[in-house]
This record gives C-alpha cells, structure tokens and sequence, in this order.
C-alpha cells in the first residue's frame, strides 16, 4: 500500500521528517525516490562511532562507485571518531577513497579525529566553505596540514577550531610557520577559536606573510582568553577587523588551576567601539576580567568615536564568585552604559546566570547539616532560592537600566 503512494507525496514527507529513524522508515515505505528526495537524503552524511565500522563503510563506498551519482549529492560530511580506537585509521583509509566521489561537499566536521599527511592530502582536494575542528589531533608538522586545508579552499568563510587538550598540533612549534605565501587568500568571515592551547595557531594568522587566510573582512569572532598573551592578540585582532567585526565572543578562563590569576594592570586596554554584538563567559577571577572590560568601555566614552553597541551579553560561569554587592564594577557598568554616548545605540544587557553553581552552592551548605531524608529536595529548593536571591541583587546595582536589563538562567 505504501509503494503506490504518489511520489509527490512521499517528496513532501520527506520534506518535514528530521531524524534518521523517521528516513529509515520511508526508506522502508518507498524504495524508489525521485532526485529531490535522493538530494535531502544524501545532503548530509554523519558517520558516528557506532557507523565507523569497515564494513559499513566499505558498503557506502561501493554504493559510491555502483552509483557516482549519490555521493555528489553530499554537501556536509561529519564524522566523529570518539572511542574508536586503532581500527579508525583502516576505516579511514576507506573515507578518503569516498571522498573523491564528493565533490560538491562544503562543510566537513571532524570531531575526534587524528588527522596525518594522508588525511590532508585528501581532504585539501575540495573547496570547502566551512571547516569543523573539534578535538582533532594533527600528526607532526601540523601547523602544515591546517594550512593544506585552508589552502585547497579559497572560498573558505567560516572555521571553527574547538580544543580542550594538548597540543592542537604535533611537531616543533618553532618550524611551524615557514609556509610559503599563496596567491589566493582564503577571506575568512566567521572564526571560532575556543581552546586553552590556541597561542600558536593564532600568531599564525596574525603573520599575514604566511598564513594562507585573511581575517581582514572578519565579521564574527569567538575566542577564549587563559594569559596575558591572549590578551595582545585579542587586541591586534580587533586593530585588523576594525571594518568589518561586528559579533565578538569571549570566554575568560584560566589555563590551569594553579595558574596565578591576571593582574589588571597587565591587561591591554582594547577597542570596541566598532562592535555591535558582544558576549563574554566569565569563569575563574571574574572580577579581574569585569574590571579590563569596563576600561574598555570607558575607552570608547573617552575616544571621539560614536559607539555601535546594540547587544551586551554576560554570563556568568560555575566558577565566578556570586556576590554582586562586593563589585562595585556592576553599578559603573550601568552608568557607562546609560551615558548620553551609548544610550543612543544600545538596547539590552543581558545577564545570565547557572544553576549548575547554585547547586554546588548549596550542596556544600547542607553537607554542615545532618543527613535527613529529602536533602536532595531541600538543596533543589535552596538552588533555586540562591538563584533568586542573586537575580534580585544583580537588578539593584542596574537602577538606569531598568528597561534595557534582562536576565537568563540555564540549567547547566
């Protein structure tokens, strides 16, 4: 009954199903699909870990070869290899003899992938218009193999970098940045560089002579700051996107625990007044960071530019000391925002805060009391009384903001 549905029909449901059981089933339901419906079902490719196996690899392989019309159909190829162990790298070597079918592919994501000299050889054969990196380790001369990638790709407009170990790339980081300058430039316009261990990769870019990416028509950044040297980039980042950025993101957390925090006065004072959207996670010493970034606003209120900001984001992190009264910083903030110089432009202050660390908040507090039954309850209450009474306090040091203030709370 199923296979003498009208095809237009089973295009249309095709159309507005989402997840892979539902295509499963129309699988089931139609063998034949007409070429827009083999174009939705082929757009996207995730190959998981429970998907890296050889076997079904090698079958999607011959399904690319008996039918090289499918794999030109994909445009976005994701492939996690989280927990995959040695035999990732056999069935690799059957991905990069898929690859070649997939020319019209965009976006790659890798995520959890080691990534070697043959990997990038097949994977800068393609103009990809944006790259996914999350915990991916290069092999030696890494550095070298990013840029084959950005290289093969001249379109390329949006790179994410996501890292959270050691090293982002394998060699000597001293070689890493003897690359030969390229004709073409790839102009990148969304960059995303969230890692602890992201100095050199940055300063490669910063050396226009070798790296084969522009930032210069940058419109949205995003970035973490763990020393001091993050800071000078930051603000040498902003010097050569003063045209064009518009979104910046920054996560302000330490390296390490047992990392001294940052000192004010070693922090360089950075220009904003370009930005229209800005969100900053604060983490470890908030303070010290809420003070630098009200010193960059006042920058701006001393500068003869007219400021841009329309969107203040901040949230604050597990780990920031939740005790607004003792900053006097929030109430300066308020007044900056609120002079005649931004009161034009800006809009909304959004500040949001977790549960995650009122939970911890309270746990430690009920851990002085004795155990009764229903303390798991009674912390859930207490969290959610710590949240309240924070919110509360917060609206108190933003008297003129008081139609241009809101307030968030996640779960985590």
């Amino acid at each position: 009954m199923a296979e003498s549905l009208p095809q237009e029909l089973m295009d249309a449901i095709i159309d507005e199903v989402h997840s892979t059981s539902d295509l499963k089933a129309c699988l089931l339901a139609c063998h034949t699909f007409s070429s827009p419906t083999r174009a939705i079902l082929f757009r996207q490719i995730k190959l998981t870990e429970s998907q890296l196996d050889a076997d079904a690899v090698q079958r999607f392989h011959e399904l690319c070869v008996v039918s090289p019309h499918i794999p030109l159909l994909v445009q976005t190829l994701y492939i996690n290899g989280y927990r995959c162990g040695p035999t990732f790298l056999a069935v690799f070597d059957i991905i990069s003899c898929v690859l070649q079918y997939m020319q019209s592919l965009k976006v790659i994501e890798f995520y959890c992938v080691t990534i070697g000299n043959w990997t990038t050889g097949m994977v800068s054969s393609h103009l990809f218009c944006e790259i996914h990196l999350t915990d991916v380790i290069f092999h030696e001369n890494g550095f070298r193999q990013m840029c084959a990638v950005i290289r093969g790709s001249p379109d390329l407009e949006r790179l994410f970098v996501y890292h959270n170990h050691p090293p982002v790339f394998g060699g000597n980081a001293t070689s890493q940045l003897s690359l030969d300058n390229t004709h073409c430039r790839a102009c990148i316009q969304d960059l995303s560089i969230v890692s602890r261990h992201s100095y050199s990769f940055i300063e490669a870019i910063l050396d226009t002579k070798t790296c084969p990416m522009s930032i210069e028509e940058l419109r949205w950044f995003q970035f973490t700051l763990t020393r001091a040297t993050d800071f000078q980039h930051l603000a040498k980042i902003l010097q050569l996107t003063s045209c064009s950025l518009q979104v910046l993101l920054l996560t302000f957390k330490c390296a390490s625990p047992r990392q001294r925090p940052l000192l004010f006065p070693e922090l360089p004072i950075i220009g904003i007044g370009h930005l229209r959207n800005i969100a900053l996670m604060v983490t470890d010493h908030g303070l010290q960071y809420l003070q630098w970034w009200i010193q960059s606003l006042m920058r701006v209120t001393q500068s003869n530019q007219l400021p841009t900001l329309q969107f203040l984001d901040i949230e604050l992190g597990t780990s920031y000391c939740w005790n607004p009264v003792a900053s006097p910083e929030w109430s300066e903030l308020d007044q900056i925002l609120l002079s005649p110089l931004f009161d034009k432009s800006f809009r909304m202050l959004m500040i949001k805060v977790r549960k995650r660390r009122a939970y911890k908040i309270s746990q430690e507090e009920t851990r002085l009391r004795p155990s009764l039954w229903g303390q798991r309850a009674r912390c859930r209450e207490s969290a959610e009384d710590i949240v309240e009474d924070m919110v509360s306090q917060l609206e108190v040091q933003f008297p003129w903001l008081t139609g241009k203030l809101r307030f968030s709370v996640k779960e985590y």
